[in-house]
């Protein structure tokens, strides 16, 4: 048997007589249906006995052709390609549903948006404060409800206030920041509570610039839904469009050409190369090492001009169509090839005179530091979960489109000791000089990427496949995914019973995952570091807010 069969037995085993049922989907999708009741003891169990990771919470208002709400875990199956998808009703009329925050406490930010957006409340969170909706919405409106029509403005007076932790004691004050900043960047509030220097605890606000995306979806076109799904964040186009592609192509049974994934892949990992320099400018230039950042700007100028010439968006808007590409890589092989080992040449001169700054290696050691455990608790993503201990690339764990056939994780930092269920912690540094060597060894990783793509490009040129209503079945759902520059992103889709337009459309990004990364990556360092930190981190307020 298949190492994601043998732990789907395994499932099946430990859910016997607790889930009415456990069927796949889509080939790695396990769905299980369960009684709101046992969802907790559930939950344990799927983490426990088969090594279950919380990575999404779903919620969708299916009281017209169901007659009630339903509540949806995604689980990831650590060491396998294997998801599990846990799905509960919820009664209109005792809108609760428990808590499973002191499993998994991800699970807060969830159970917190799910009562924002649907007014169901998770009894026994640790957190029942508002998070998406603001003040002046007046208690009972829920955006996500079906009978809320996408036209209402919230008309509340009375602001509500929002209770922040208050940290006593002598010698301590409060540091409020934001949420408008003197930078030209999205509005976030961050409250610190300092003894001195040093921070003691750090609480954010979000979701100032919250557009609705998910409202916005309800009705779309498919076709209209993929243009959305590249403006969730401008410099994540690739990865979300790709994983809202892949989740309508996987409801239709469609398959894209060899010559379509290959090209995907190609933009994806440019996507990752332009973002990756940025990040890294923005590090080096937060550390006083001007000449070091101006250096990887132009870099990343070079990158996003060679995306201009590619597909005529610098931020790879309009690469993916539903069941394939709207361009094609090899015609422009030799320019891509030329101009990323030009990049690359020049880029690994410019990091060796950044780390030959010993100011500079000297406020990055040490700072923003999180531990493995906590890294993994959280559930954190991408470079951020990495560069502390845990090894979660979902281009190598849930192979898709070309990367099946590539070696991704080449130049990930994996001396790690695996556990029974694939779960790789190490005692890693996990500090902001971590995640900048990260960055570095990934713009490495991500060229080499292009490199394989580009000599073993192939097909017969086709670069699409009909994905049309017939292939659609009214109300089928289906997970997509990508591996952005930030981490997992996480779409499902529900169709319509149009066949063409979508029902429901949740997406999890890596900077909603993320977040909570940053209230513990400041504690006991310095106020002046928290420009460091943040930028290390690269979370998107955009991809967070939508």
């Amino acid at each position: 048997m298949t190492a994601p069969a043998v732990r789907l037995e395994r499932l099946r085993g430990e859910l016997a007589g607790r889930a009415s049922s456990v069927s796949v989907k889509h080939g790695n999708e396990a769905h299980v249906e369960a009684e709101l009741l046992d969802l907790p003891a559930i939950c344990e169990r799927v983490r426990d006995s088969c090594g279950g990771r919380l990575a999404m919470v779903a919620c969708s208002d299916e009281r017209r052709t169901k007659g009630r709400y339903v509540l949806r875990y995604v689980f990831d199956m650590v060491g396998v390609d294997l998801f599990v998808v846990l799905s509960a009703g919820v009664d209109p009329a005792e809108p609760s549903f428990p808590s499973i925050a002191s499993l998994f406490p991800a699970a807060t930010r969830y159970e917190r948006e799910v009562r924002d957006m649907f007014g169901l409340v998770a009894a026994g969170s640790p957190d029942p404060r508002p998070m998406v909706l603001h003040d002046r919405w007046p208690d009972g409106a829920h955006p996500l409800r079906k009978d809320f029509a996408i036209g209402t403005r919230p008309g509340g007076t009375d602001a509500r206030g929002y209770e922040f932790m208050e940290v006593a004691g002598d010698g301590v004050s409060e540091i409020p920041v934001g949420p408008v900043h003197a930078g030209v960047i999205e509005p976030g509030h961050f409250r610190f509570s300092v003894l001195g220097e040093s921070i003691v605890n750090l609480e954010t606000r979000l979701f100032y610039a919250h557009r609705g995306v998910e409202k916005l979806a309800e009705g779309m076109t498919l076709d209209q839904a993929l243009l959305l799904s590249e403006r969730i964040s401008g410099d994540e186009a690739v990865a979300n469009s790709t994983a809202f592609c892949q989740a309508i192509e996987r409801a239709a049974g469609a398959e894209a050409p060899r010559r379509a994934t290959e090209t995907r892949a190609i933009c994806a990992e440019l996507e990752r190369i332009y973002n990756h320099i940025g990040t890294l400018a923005g590090l080096t230039l937060d550390a006083g090492f001007a000449y070091g950042a101006s250096r990887l700007l132009l870099l990343k100028e070079r990158v996003m001009s060679l995306n201009e010439d590619f597909t005529g968006s610098r931020l790879l808007f309009g690469v993916n169509r539903l069941g394939g590409v709207g361009v094609d890589a090899l015609l422009v092989a030799g320019e891509v090839s030329e101009t990323v080992s030009a990049v690359l040449e020049d880029f690994r001169k410019v990091v060796e005179a950044i780390r030959d700054e010993s100011s500079v290696i000297d406020r990055l050691s040490g700072t923003g530091t999180i531990a493995p455990g906590l890294a993994f608790e959280l559930g954190l993503q991408g470079i951020v979960a990495r560069s502390s201990g845990v090894d979660v690339d979902t281009r190598r764990d849930h192979p898709y489109g070309a990367y099946g056939l590539l070696r991704v994780d080449k130049h990930h930092d994996t001396r790690r000791q695996a556990t029974e269920f694939g779960v790789k912690l190490a005692k890693a540094r996990g500090d902001v000089l971590a995640r900048f060597d990260s960055r570095v060894d990934e713009v490495e990783g991500s060229a080499e990427i292009i490199d394989q793509l580009l000599v073993k490009m192939g097909g017969d040129g086709t670069l699409t496949v009909p994905v049309a209503g017939e292939m659609l079945e009214p109300f089928a759902s289906a997970l997509g995914y990508a591996e952005s520059h930030r981490g997992r992103t996480l779409h499902w889709v529900v169709i319509g019973d149009d066949r063409d337009s979508l029902l429901r459309y949740k997406v999890r990004t890596a900077s909603f995952a993320n977040w909570p990364a940053i209230e513990v990556a400041v504690l006991n360092d310095i106020v002046a570091d928290f420009p460091l930190i943040n930028k290390s981190l690269d979370l998107s307020y955009a991809a967070n807010d939508l």
